[in-house]
């Protein structure tokens, strides 16, 4: 059964215990020694993480059909388990198969090096860095076995810390959340273009100067929308004509389903 081929793993991967060169009172000490009593405290708890685990993308995922031939199946990569792969792809550790799938697709339409034509050899190297990594984290994480490999290797990670107080190594990798927020952002429709009247004193379109404008604007952040005081800092060229129009690109208020407002400040 699955717990039999987790403790088969285990022994495959911390290797046999010969008793042979320790007297029976001398194994069975071993055997109750703090050290093995934390060894199958971490490995009992990681089980218990990993059942949990499988039971909630069963949820999320119909198609997920777990089978003990999971963790001794060919690896699709040699993942490094100290790499957040679901923070590459931008996705929740529960995503569907599809999802990994959809996340892969969407990023590498920016990162893939055939859409960096145009770019410096400084940003091109950037991309195909991030580009390897979106590679790796979709090599994993879209196919079943391995992702439960790496899912278990993390979660034994994380057991050791709960148990024994190892904090997990982790390495800087490339976060897709935040580039998934922006491109969500700009498949939205374009918000509203307000055309905003402004009266400033004669002098300033003969000499030139500046204005700064404090007016109210509504914002999302993650808690919701909230409201906040922006001061729009607006340059009046000397000798320049009336009206005199400063446009602030999605600078006004934010809305759940358009991008934000345009506002065109019209000075006369």
């Amino acid at each position: 059964d699955g717990q039999f081929s987790f403790k088969q793993d285990s022994l495959a991967r911390l290797g046999k215990r010969e008793p042979s060169k320790m007297n029976a009172d001398q194994y069975a000490a071993f055997q109750n020694s703090p050290f093995m009593q934390g060894v199958r405290k971490t490995e009992d708890l990681c089980w218990s993480f990993t059942c949990d685990r499988d039971e909630r993308r069963k949820k999320s995922d119909p198609s997920f059909k777990p089978t003990d031939d999971d963790f001794s199946a060919p690896k699709a990569h040699e993942f490094d388990r100290c790499i957040n792969y679901y923070k590459v792809l931008g996705i929740d550790e529960y995503s569907t198969l599809e999802e990994v799938k959809k996340a892969y697709k969407k990023l590498s339409l920016v990162y893939h090096p055939d859409k960096t034509a145009g770019m410096s050899a400084e940003q091109k190297e950037e991309y195909a860095a991030v580009f390897i990594e979106l590679k790796n984290a979709y090599l994993t994480l879209g196919d079943n076995a391995t992702r439960r490999q790496y899912d278990r290797e993390r979660d034994r990670d994380k057991a050791s810390f709960e148990v024994n107080g190892f904090k997990p190594k982790t390495r800087a990798h490339f976060d897709a959340s935040e580039v998934l927020k922006k491109l969500q952002e700009m498949q939205k429709p374009p918000g509203k273009h307000l055309e905003v009247p402004l009266a400033v004193k004669l002098e300033k379109f003969f000499y030139g100067g500046h204005k700064g404008i404090r007016r109210q604007r509504r914002v999302k952040d993650f808690g919701g929308f909230t409201q906040e005081t922006r001061i729009y800092r607006v340059d009046i060229p000397r000798g320049a004509s009336e009206p005199h129009d400063v446009t602030f690109r999605q600078g006004g208020d934010h809305h759940e389903d358009t991008r934000p407002d345009t506002l065109c400040f019209k000075m006369s």
